[in-house]
């Protein structure tokens, strides 16, 4: 790192750094949660109004800014094409509850900025226009150009960022600061099918009328309900209690008429990591296969769910897709959607399938398997696979850099989540989750460190040098 340029970055940021917390302040302010479409509005009123607060800072530092039909907005640099692109975006997840302040009102305590989009994804958002603005001071002969892409729908299937590049390419190395550090150069892909199963209604006593587990693929379900017929309560509370042991839920079962209705509930998380969380509706399904129901269609499907997704298993094993690169982890499998009544069920699981996943050892395996337990996959979404090589330039200097500045080790890491630039050649996310820290991304009282922020900020402004001299 050249030490002059450094003590220019440090020096420029101490003079702006008030006006850069302000400046995010501001864009936490604009209520940018994707709503209905209105004219001329692709994402409704917030998301617009984001990136028209977005283009005002740009413009008031001297940028031309371009807006996409309300989708996309873009600045450049210099006027060299762009050899970086960083990729940010300003809408956010809704707010949910339990703040302890209003998330739209920005407020700094101790040291952390608090709102939503504090971390994801305003924060690092300014924190990118301010060292574009950075870098046109210190070094304003650089012969290449690096374009800031902010976007309006990365919280809701990245469709603004598909818009944009119908007509414009992205620059060859592009990086997304809406992750954590030191880089993310590989991301899992993801494999969701969606399954039915229809069987004639019995009558046999005793039975289960319904089940109703989570509503999304993508989060693992913590709570999960049935109602059956034909048993005492008493004795359905004493399978209750044996699984509350056996699988670290909570379930417990209530006289509901001439039925009974059981409860059970476990703790969420992201799909992404489905060993965070304990699963209520794999649970409530273990706990439904042990016990004495007549035969029956709909009993028969809930002991085939209970051997191809039972509880605790988050690696694909018991449906035969177990398996594990040196690059990118564990395949991870999580159940999280089913809806059964007394003649059907639909149900989908979602995958994150790592580099070594293919269609002879995914695709194939699970539609037997589903098959044989008389299942019809009726939907499927899938989604690549995404690898930046760590010895490429680009990727090499995110790491010198994160090195420089922070002391620690830089490694290149491995999510099995999907960030902004997952369909992006040459993408990889770099920031601003710093190791350790958790900033409550689409939680309640979500935060960024203010040091960390202006510290990211630097360091995106050393890399468009380094990137663009």
């Amino acid at each position: 790192m050249c030490e002059p340029i450094c003590r220019a970055i440090d020096a420029w940021f101490k003079r702006n750094a008030d006006a850069l917390v302000r400046d995010v302040c501001r864009m936490i302010g604009v209520r940018s949660v994707r709503e209905e479409a209105v004219p001329d509005m692709p994402y409704g009123q917030g998301p617009a109004e984001a990136l028209k607060a977005a283009s005002e800072l740009l413009s008031a530092r001297g940028f031309s800014p371009v807006n996409f039909e309300n989708r996309v907005v873009t600045a450049d640099l210099n006027a060299q094409a762009p050899v970086l692109g960083i990729l940010a975006h300003l809408d956010t997840v809704a707010v949910g509850d339990g703040w302890a302040s209003d998330p739209f009102d920005a407020v700094v305590r101790d040291g952390k900025l608090y709102g939503r989009g504090a971390a994801d994804d305003k924060g690092p958002a300014i924190a990118s226009l301010y060292a574009l603005a950075a870098v046109r001071e210190i070094a304003p002969d650089l012969t290449k150009g690096c374009r800031l892409i902010l976007g309006s729908a990365e919280e809701t299937g990245h469709d603004d960022l598909a818009h944009y590049r119908k007509e414009h390419e992205m620059p060859p190395n592009v990086f997304t600061p809406d992750a954590d550090y030191p880089v993310v150069n590989a991301e899992k892909g993801r494999f969701v099918p969606t399954f039915t199963a229809n069987w004639p209604e019995s009558a046999e006593m005793p039975r289960v009328i319904s089940l109703t587990g989570g509503a999304t693929a993508n989060a693992v379900p913590d709570h999960a309900e049935a109602v059956v017929e034909g048993l005492p309560v008493e004795q359905v509370n004493t399978f209750c209690s044996e699984f509350t042991n056996k699988t670290g839920t909570v379930l417990k079962a209530q006289a509901q008429g001439g039925a009974v209705n059981i409860k059970s509930d476990g703790k969420a998380a992201h799909a992404m990591a489905p060993h965070a969380g304990i699963n209520a509706q794999t649970a409530l399904l273990s706990m439904l296969a042990a016990m004495p129901f007549a035969e029956s269609g709909g009993f028969w499907h809930i002991k085939k769910l209970n051997e191809l997704f039972p509880h605790g298993d988050t690696s694909g094993s018991a449906l035969g897709i177990a398996m594990s690169d040196d690059i990118s982890g564990p395949l991870t499998l999580n159940f999280g959607v089913l809806t059964m009544g007394p003649d059907g069920l639909t149900g989908n699981f979602d995958c994150r399938t790592p580099m070594c996943a293919a269609y002879c050892n995914t695709d194939t395996i699970i539609a037997k398997r589903l098959t044989e337990a008389e299942f019809n996959i009726t939907n499927l979404h899938k989604a690549p696979f995404h690898h930046t090589p760590e010895d490429s330039v680009f990727v090499r200097t995110l790491l010198k850099v994160y090195e420089d500045y922070t002391g620690l080790e830089g490694t290149c890491l491995s999510v099995g989540g999907q960030t902004y630039v997952h369909d992006i050649d040459g993408g990889v996310a770099f920031g601003c989750v710093f190791p350790g820290v958790d900033p409550r991304m689409h939680g309640a009282d979500e935060f960024i460190s203010v040091d960390d922020l202006i510290l990211s900020a630097k360091m995106f402004t050393q890399v468009i040098i380094d990137m663009c001299g």
